[in-house]
Parts: structure tokens; C-alpha cells; sequence
């Protein structure tokens, strides 16, 4: 009996010695509330908080989806064919960055590419009647610019607000058509300059951010509001004017 008891008090020493080292090893593992680093959050860490922005993916170019209303103003070119008609303008524009400083500004150069149509009542020539036909105005407009944008703001005063500006070339394909006919075709070329104000959403969900740069290698989103200027030099037909656009940003 007494050899049982010797035994059972054995076992237990042992067993309470030998948990030791693994409870200091859990407390060595525990976070202080408040602390900022890049341990997997788990049950050894209830008060994890993880950092926001530590990890930062290379900067190599942008990419904006934008579109807005955009009016023909030429009278003479057109006279009322289009007066009720506003596009809208799409785009798609492109940009690499071929200088950055960090927390501060980027010297940008790229391309964009975009399409709109308007459409109106064709006209008899002899009578200046309208037609049950459909005239149409097709435009491609082709851009080449270069840019510096300024973030500044949100990067170190926490002011979501971000500066750009752009100047460059258009060359705008159109063509023009009555009903199943291609009436002309042609080129309009020149300078074209657009400023615009951007929204940083990384200041609003910084983790959200720091996640999209994790998986899928965006550094930044922004919603922009842009003001844009054509001035056709080679007018082959006069379809500059200024307008505004809106879109969505992402910086890869």
C-alpha cells in the first residue's frame, strides 16, 4: 500500500515538472495587449493586434477605368445632328511609373485607349427634313501622355486627398455613317491636358489595403474626378472639347 502511494506521488511530480517548460513556452508566446507585429494571430495570442501597413508589394504602373458625359460643341461641323447627344466617353488608361518618391510623388508616363458614339436624325439634303434614317459619329480617341501625381497628403498628414495632372497627345480615329453607309473616316490630332482630384480608400480601411496588396499585389485604390481638354490641331474634323470624367484608380 504504501509502495502505491510512493508510486501515485512520483507520477505526479513528474508530470507536473515535465508541463513546466511548456507553459513558459506558451507565456514566451503571448503578446502584450497593444503590441504591432507579424505573428499569425492564434489562441496563444488573445490580444494580437496585427499591423496595418508593414508589408509594401514593388510600385510599377497604374491602371483607371473612367467615363463621363462628352459633347461635340462645333456647330459648324455638325449643326443640331448631335446637340442632345453626350457620349458617354469610356477609358481605359494605363501608366508606368517611371519615378517615385516614396511617400510623396510619382512621374508617370502611359497611354489610354477609349470609345464613344453619338447618333441623330439624319437629314434629307434637298428638303432638311429628317430621315427615319440614323446618322452616327463613331470616335476612338487614342492618348499619350505623360503625368505627376502628388500623394503626399494621404501618405504623411492623413489627408486623403491626392493631386494629379496630365498633358500629352490625343489622336482620335473617327468615322461617320447613315444607316448601313460609311459616309467618311478620318483622324483628328492634338494636344490634350486633364487634371485631376483622387480619394485615397486605403485612409479609410487601411487593413482592407494592406490585404489587397497581400494577395493580389495592389499598393493603393482611389476614386478620381477628372477634368479633361482635346484641342484638335490637325482637324480633319473638330471633335475637341472639355469635359469631366469619373473612375476608379488602383496602383499595381
Amino acid at each position: 500500500m504504501n509502495f502505491a502511494r510512493i508510486a501515485c506521488l512520483a507520477l505526479a511530480v513528474f508530470c507536473v515538472t515535465s508541463t513546466l517548460p511548456l507553459t513558459a513556452a506558451v507565456r514566451a508566446d503571448e503578446v502584450p495587449k497593444g503590441t504591432t507585429n507579424n505573428q499569425g494571430l492564434s489562441e496563444l495570442d488573445p490580444h494580437y493586434i496585427p499591423a496595418t501597413r508593414a508589408f509594401r508589394s514593388p510600385e510599377r504602373f497604374l491602371v483607371e477605368f473612367r467615363g463621363g458625359p462628352y459633347s461635340v460643341f462645333s456647330k459648324k461641323a455638325y449643326g443640331n445632328y448631335f446637340s442632345d447627344d453626350s457620349g458617354p466617353l469610356l477609358s481605359l488608361h494605363l501608366d508606368a511609373i517611371a519615378y517615385r518618391i516614396p511617400d510623396m510623388l510619382y512621374v508617370t508616363g502611359g497611354f489610354s485607349f477609349g470609345w464613344m458614339k453619338f447618333s441623330g436624325d439624319a437629314i434629307v439634303r434637298d428638303t432638311g427634313e429628317t430621315s427615319t434614317e440614323e446618322t452616327t459619329l463613331t470616335v476612338l480617341p487614342m492618348m499619350v501622355t505623360a503625368g505627376i501625381r502628388l500623394d503626399v497628403l494621404p501618405r504623411r498628414l492623413s489627408v486623403p486627398l491626392i493631386f494629379a495632372a496630365r498633358a500629352g497627345l490625343e489622336f482620335a480615329r473617327w468615322d461617320t455613317g447613315t444607316g448601313a453607309r460609311t459616309d467618311a473616316t478620318g483622324w483628328a490630332v492634338g494636344p490634350v491636358f486633364s487634371a485631376q482630384l483622387a480619394l485615397d480608400l486605403d485612409s479609410f480601411e487601411s487593413g482592407g489595403a494592406r490585404a489587397l496588396d497581400e494577395e493580389w499585389g495592389i499598393n493603393h485604390t482611389y476614386l478620381f474626378a477628372e477634368m479633361l481638354s482635346f484641342f484638335p490641331v490637325s482637324k480633319s474634323l473638330d471633335i475637341g472639347t472639355t469635359t469631366w470624367l469619373l473612375g476608379l484608380g488602383f496602383i499595381f
